[in-house]
């Protein structure tokens, strides 16, 4: 590809969003948190579900850096 043509691609591309696992860390953190601050093996089992959806959320966010990655190097 043309580098001026991939200069011009890039410049009305979106803006890339930052790394969200930070994010992901801290709310796990509070999770972990109040499941150790409660009693109830139900509302334990909810949150323990909430955690393996936010490490999916995680790798699902990796795998489209990871494409990301992948198409523009190869379009490089």
């Amino acid at each position: 590809m043309d580098i001026n043509k991939l200069s011009k691609l890039k410049q009305s591309a979106p803006e890339i969003p930052t790394n969200t696992c930070p994010y992901i860390d801290f709310i796990e953190e509070i999770i972990k948190e109040v499941i150790d601050e409660c009693d109830s093996s139900f509302i334990e089992q909810k949150l323990e579900l909430a955690i393996s959806a936010l490490e999916y959320v995680r790798e699902s966010n990796d795998a489209l850096r990871q494409s990301s990655k992948y198409w523009y190097n190869k379009i490089k």
